[in-house]
């Protein structure tokens, strides 16, 4: 069995944008002047640590619950009608779809990513979707990774990750998964990097799309 296992927010959806905005929004809104760092750290959380991040690091005096819904409810109209798919997303997971199993590996919430993909034609090619909420760990830990191998009864060594954040690509490569870097200008001074830990590093799935069939051999 060929496993295929895409991470969401930009990876198949561009939304990276929307929540940069989102970050750059809600630290504004509570007297927070905007760092890079704080982005480069953010990436590496799920949505819960990113709300104890906001509180306990850069001082929100607000409850976690509370940080959560306000970032609900900022993106939560985008992903339900605005948010678009990467460029030729939909037709390399088409594809995907007719050689093996694909599955959603996301530290985005559930019914954001389920509202998305529905919304967007993809929804039909997945198998499920995975959440690091799922799982309890961010994707600095292969957990995500190995559930969704397992979801969809395939072994690492026959799967691959597509991913666009480095910490996380290489997390699935350590743990033995082929992994495709998936370019995304937010994240420009990774690329080098990306380049070097990856099997495969993609500007857009257009450069995927050749080949007849599809097989983890292909990302080599």
């Amino acid at each position: 069995m060929r496993g295929f296992i895409f991470d969401l927010d930009g990876t198949l959806l561009d939304s990276l944008g929307l929540w940069l905005d989102i970050d750059k929004q809600y630290m504004a809104m509570h007297g927070i002047k905007y760092k890079r760092e704080y982005s480069d750290e953010i990436k590496k959380l799920t949505f819960l640590e990113c709300a104890y991040y906001f509180r306990d690091v850069l001082g929100v005096n607000k409850e976690i619950e509370e940080i959560q819904k306000d970032w609900q409810d900022m993106s939560h109209h985008a992903y339900m009608n605005t948010l678009k798919l990467k460029p030729f997303a939909l037709e390399f997971v088409q594809k995907c779809a007719k050689n093996g199993k694909c599955i959603i590996a996301t530290s985005c919430q559930y019914e954001c990513a389920h509202v998305a993909l529905q919304r967007l034609g993809i929804l039909p090619y997945i198998e499920e979707i995975v959440t690091a909420l799922d799982v309890g760990a961010n994707k600095e830990n292969p957990k995500i990774y190995l559930a969704c191998a397992e979801g969809i009864g395939c072994s690492v060594e026959g799967c691959v990750v597509f991913e666009d954040v480095l910490s996380a690509a290489k997390c699935a490569k350590n743990a033995g998964f082929k992994v495709v870097g998936v370019y995304d200008e937010v994240w420009e001074p990774d690329q080098k990097e990306l380049i070097k830990i990856c099997d495969r590093r993609i500007l857009s799935f257009k450069e995927l799309l050749d080949c007849d069939k599809i097989d983890v051999e292909d990302f080599v």
